[in-house]
């Protein structure tokens, strides 16, 4: 637990908020995105919002950085500086996702992993980490938890994320955020669309969310992240689940699920408050200061003008009191003194030994990670020398916005041609094309390139990426191989694919070992962590 020590650290929290004013306390509720901005932008905000914490979804760039140095400079208070790390620290060493770590039996490493992401954020000035996920996958067709998840048992989730929590918060460099309470993935719903729920009965959810919650608090973790996802029988409304209200506008699920009855007292962050899935349920200007009301620490991505100005208003019109505000700022200036932000906000980068044992240990888990989920007896592929063939990358093309979430397979082709092979590569080509391609060359590869949040709402093959498989060009022609870079059950949609291999990602490391699998260069050892759902009906891992 986390409870606040009679210690150096209760002294200098306390003497801290004593010198704090007003503005300064309400600036520490809000954990703004900021982006590409100048220094005489960031100072402007500063000047009127001190802020306590911010988030930086481009932590790779330069600008980030400056960012962050700026920040840093014009605050009196240190600023926690917060990131998404639920495949390490994005610039520095990048591991496989959940699915792909337990794919691996990587539950030794993950201890060491979160050493090394800490290690690497705190060197570029970030303590926040909004990861590691902890929902349970029990519902195949959710598209919140997918590859984010460890597993579709609460005994799978514990294994991967409790080392994980230890490693990323040993010697106090990065704080972790277990996310996303009460728990998302028996629904098939996308809290960035709508309000999940989570329909279970308030003894399943003990027995299943509740347990693995009640282990990260043992572990230690240092901040939760409520999503936009409701609870319906906890309150009574099992009935009417579209009257639950999210837990990040519902003290039911924060104050007396969360804090009373699981006994948390660490910092709550909202997930982000534009999403739909909180931002449909009441007018805008009221979200903030609800999810204080309602047992909030941290309101994420508020809109800083109009919700600061909303919080002086709501001490001035009596509906917030400052020891209310009080109770939140203790909490984040006591996650401050625990990651020693009074003293330094950063660290000593790794050395390049640290460094190359850390791309050492992600090789060793892309390479287990990879899975033969179905084989035909075509695999291990025996290709003819310089052999012509075809790699076909089928992925959704509509959203232009974040290319980096579904990259080109690049190195697959490099792979190939290193090994003498003439390698053609298509992008999502017409069925026709495909029909006329099986005759041309001597093996294709067909390679399934749908990623969590490439398309908002669905991770399934729709549309034109399904369309270029109209006539079922491969049957009859026993030289096509299927790949999934991620998404384990698109054997469900297409259960007469003759074969599937799993790679979890589309990292550099895991595009090497597939080739390598594919090729007979190497055995796939990978071990799907999740059922397969039945080829007929819905997914009921739960009871299984």
């Amino acid at each position: 637990m986390n409870t606040l020590p009679e210690t150096d650290a209760a002294v200098w929290v306390e003497t801290t908020l004593a010198s704090m004013s007003l503005s300064e306390k309400i600036g520490h509720l809000m954990c703004p995105s900021l982006g590409n901005r100048s220094e005489a932008e960031l100072a402007a905000i500063l000047e009127k919002i001190p802020l306590g914490s911010a988030f930086f979804s481009d932590w790779d760039s330069e600008a980030a950085g400056r960012g962050i140095d700026i920040l840093q400079k014009h605050s009196r208070i240190p600023v926690l500086i917060a990131a998404d790390m639920e495949a390490g620290a994005g610039f520095g060493t990048v591991f496989p996702n959940a699915m792909g770590c337990s794919a691996a039996g990587a539950e030794e490493a993950m201890y060491e992993r979160g050493r090394i992401t800490a290690r690497e954020a705190r060197s570029a000035g970030f303590h926040w980490s909004f990861a590691p996920c902890v929902d349970i996958n029990y519902n195949f067709r959710n598209v919140e938890t997918g590859l984010r998840s460890w597993g579709d048992t609460p005994e799978q989730v514990m294994r991967m994320v409790l080392p994980l929590i230890r490693g990323m918060q040993e010697g106090g460099l990065l704080a972790a955020t277990a996310k996303h309470f009460p728990g998302t993935g028996v629904d098939d719903r996308d809290q960035h669309l709508c309000t999940a729920v989570n329909p279970l009965k308030v003894g399943d959810w003990m027995d299943t969310y509740g347990k693995v919650w009640s282990a990260c608090f043992e572990a230690g973790v240092m901040s939760v992240m409520p999503g936009h996802i409701s609870l319906p029988d906890w309150e009574g409304l099992g009935h009417a689940p579209a009257e639950a209200m999210p837990a990040t506008l519902n003290a039911a699920l924060q104050k007396d699920l969360l804090r009373d009855k699981l006994g948390f007292d660490g910092v709550i962050v909202s997930d982000a408050g534009v999403m739909i899935g909180c931002s449909s349920r009441i007018p805008a200007e009221h979200m903030m200061l609800r999810n204080l009301q309602t047992g909030g620490d941290v309101f994420l991505f508020p809109d800083l003008e109009r919700d600061f100005d909303r919080m002086l208003r709501a001490v001035e019109e009596g509906e917030l009191t400052e020891s209310r505000i009080d109770e939140s700022v203790r909490r984040v200036l006591h996650m401050k003194h625990r990651l020693g932000l009074h003293r330094s906000v950063r660290c000593d980068p790794p050395d390049e030994a640290a460094k190359a044992g850390a791309a050492e240990r992600v090789r060793n888990i892309s390479e287990n990670s990879v899975t033969l989920l179905r084989n035909d007896g075509t695999l291990p592929i025996q290709l003819p020398k310089n052999a012509r063939v075809l790699t076909v990358t089928i992925k959704n093309n509509t959203d232009v916005r974040e290319p980096h979430r579904c990259p080109p397979l690049d190195i697959v082709d490099e792979e190939l041609r290193a090994r003498g092979h003439e390698v053609d590569h298509w992008d999502t080509p017409e069925h026709s094309a495909l029909k006329q391609a099986v005759e041309a060359y001597d093996w294709i590869f067909i390679n399934l390139h749908n990623p969590m949040h490439s398309m908002i709402g669905n991770m399934r093959l729709i549309h034109r990426m399904a369309m270029c498989f109209w006539e079922a060009f491969w049957v009859g022609h026993p030289k096509v191989t299927w790949t999934s870079f991620a998404n384990p059950y698109h054997l469900y949609e297409f259960p007469h694919w003759p074969n599937m291999v799993l790679t979890w990602g589309h990292s550099p490391w895991s595009q090497r070992a597939v080739v390598k699998v594919w090729l007979g260069e190497m055995e796939a050892k990978g071990r799907c962590p999740v059922a397969m759902p039945p080829e007929a009906g819905p997914c009921e891992n739960l009871q299984r």
